[in-house]
């Protein structure tokens, strides 16, 4: 029973995690079962503090997404759980783990400004003015779509997220990196608490730098909606609108 809690322990402080083995009531080989499960769930933690191996730790990282892994990853506000768009098991997985109610949409995120122009079909310039303002940064931008749905898009103004994107080259949706009713992950130490043991990687590029999650505005024509309140609020985005139409 003790080595079993004690290399459960190395783990969440080191390279790995696993779930926190339960007591053992009765010894023998359920035990063994126990040691082998408790093994088995390993969440790998990249630090991408050691700049020498910075790269190495992104592409791996991108490899994980592109074989259908989940993985988290630091932006400017919380840290990120990121699945690749066109996987179906992967997307499930993601919201079992985060026990994520499946009405709630999730977020595409992408590298560079251009690349809205692959998805969304017509951006309006309102939506043209919140681009320029706030991007890269805190708002998710909730585009109209021909087909008369929609899509969430975010720039994260965090340059270990963007070439995570970049290294990956495929369409990347993310949510928070938390079990949903928790409060959002702004470290490392934090997402392991939540989904340690539930996901296959996480990219440790410490704190968080606003500590607070991203403002998720929904944008048709001329009109806003806030759908998430943030840190940037919505005084703030029509405040920045304003004059920025003063200056034209």
């Amino acid at each position: 029973m003790v080595i079993i809690v004690l290399l459960c322990k190395n783990f969440f402080f080191g390279k790995f995690f696993t779930p926190m083995c339960l007591p053992l009531r009765r010894g023998g080989k359920r035990g063994v079962f126990w040691l082998r499960h408790c093994s088995a769930m390993n969440t790998t933690v990249l630090n991408l503090k050691d700049r020498t191996l910075y790269w190495r730790h992104i592409e791996a990282a991108a490899q994980a997404l592109k074989m259908g892994e989940l993985v988290a990853f630091p932006t400017e506000t919380v840290y990120g759980l990121g699945a690749r768009r066109d996987d179906t098991k992967a997307i499930e997985q993601l919201y079992e783990v985060k026990n994520r109610p499946e009405e709630k949409r999730l977020t595409l995120m992408i590298a560079d400004p251009d690349d809205v122009k692959k998805y969304v079909d017509h951006i309006s310039d309102t939506a043209k003015r919140l681009m320029s303002l706030f991007w890269p940064g805190a708002l998710a931008i909730v585009f109209p779509l021909k087909n008369g749905s929609d899509m969430s898009i975010r720039l994260p103004d965090n340059a270990v997220a963007r070439d995570l994107i970049r290294a990956v080259e495929i369409p990347i949706v993310t949510t928070s990196a938390n079990i949903s009713g928790h409060p959002p992950a702004t470290d490392a130490q934090q997402v392991l608490m939540d989904l340690g043991g539930k996901i296959h990687m996480i990219l440790d590029g410490g704190s968080t730098r606003l500590r607070s999650s991203s403002t998720v505005l929904k944008v048709k024509d001329d009109t806003m909606e806030i759908i998430r309140h943030g840190i940037i609020t919505e005084s703030i985005i029509r405040s920045c609108l304003e004059n920025s139409l003063a200056k034209v």
